[in-house]
């Protein structure tokens, strides 16, 4: 173990220092045209070290340096009152080149917009995070468990709104979810999203899963989705459906740090199907107030459990620039009571 846990060590101060050294680049490209039309280029890369354990409690690790994610965005004002989201995926867990977003958007006011494309339909808090405005560096994806053609996406038709600047929240869509049961005729996912901010408004329909002090937030937020004859239960047809509650409360405290709590608890029914059961989340955060280098370091720990499977981490952010520019050291123990796996993670994170 020893010798494992010197490897990990060096490892960790080996990407450390290359992504200290590297340094952040922070900007936006913003191309404006004739008309009111413009064109906004951004990107994202998430790259890690990873020290995995073979099988549960073995002793043996494989190491492994992961491009887990890289990412080009590209927004587009065409004309007035309407705008393209086009970003693209590369990395983990294929290495190949998705499509990530591709929406067309109209939004005629703040209370009613239409979204239709692949984008992100209505679900959970982390989902509409994402791995790149989560707390955590690795996304929940034990709990956050919602049919999706990649990365959260789907195909769809979405209205959403907001009220007071993002007091209160609402969305709504279909989508063409998961395949049907052979034999059955074609059916849609339905799915839905209502947030209430008690404290500071969230605008937009998208949410970080820490907003590193900027806000105070106590959001409740109840999601549901639903779809007829995508699970074959003993050869007969059944029916999917997805609810969950997810709760975020950050402050910033006299002192200037900041606390961070996130919990969801969600019920997946699957007609007794394989995945059908509850699931739960839950994450406490303190941001440091002092100034460490160039950033503020952040001790975290997050839990997660569906069925018999769970997973706990224990990790230590180091914020630079918010979610454009953070390393994380995670341990994670994860896997079914008696057969869990140990895990050690640098994670780096840049976006400009």
């Amino acid at each position: 173990m020893r010798s494992v846990l010197t490897k990990y060590l060096t490892g960790a101060v080996m990407a450390a220092a290359v992504c200290l050294w590297a340094g952040p680049a922070f900007g936006q490209a913003k191309i404006t045209m004739d008309d009111g039309r413009s064109l906004t280029i951004g990107g994202g890369l998430r790259t890690s070290f990873r020290t995995t354990e073979t099988g549960p409690d073995t002793g043996d690790y494989n190491q492994d340096i992961l491009l887990d994610s890289v990412r080009l965005y590209f927004n587009a004002q065409v004309a007035k009152d309407l705008q393209v989201e086009f970003n693209t995926d590369y990395g983990q867990p294929d290495s190949d080149l998705r499509v990530l977003d591709a929406v067309v958007k109209y939004t005629p006011s703040p209370y009613f917009n239409v979204w239709m494309g692949r984008h992100l339909p209505p679900s959970d808090r982390a989902n509409l995070a994402g791995p790149y405005f989560a707390n955590a560096y690795d996304y929940p994806g034990l709990v956050s468990r919602y049919p999706a053609i990649f990365a959260g996406r789907d195909n769809g038709v979405m209205v959403n709104g907001e009220v007071s600047g993002g007091t209160f929240k609402y969305a709504g869509g279909v989508y063409d979810g998961a395949p049907n049961v052979l034999g059955t005729p074609n059916s849609m996912l339905w799915a839905t999203r209502v947030v209430y901010n008690v404290l500071d408004p969230e605008s937009g329909y998208y949410n970080n899963g820490t907003y590193y002090g900027d806000k105070k937030v106590l959001a409740i937020g109840l999601a549901a989705q639903h779809q007829a004859n995508v699970v074959d239960v003993a050869g007969t047809p059944g029916d999917f459906t997805g609810v969950n509650v997810d709760v975020l409360f950050e402050t910033k405290l006299p002192s200037a740090g900041v606390v961070t709590l996130e919990g969801a608890a969600y019920d997946y029914d699957l007609d007794g199907a394989p995945g059908d059961g509850q699931a739960y989340l839950a994450t406490a955060a303190y941001l440091f107030p002092q100034t460490v280098g160039v950033g503020r370091l952040q001790p975290e720990v997050r839990y997660q459990k569906f069925s018999d499977d769970s997973a706990i981490d224990a990790a230590l952010n180091y914020v630079i620039h918010g979610h454009n520019a953070r390393l994380s050291a995670v341990y994670t123990r994860t896997g079914p009571d008696g057969a869990r796996e140990n895990q050690f993670t640098i994670g780096t994170q840049f976006q400009f």
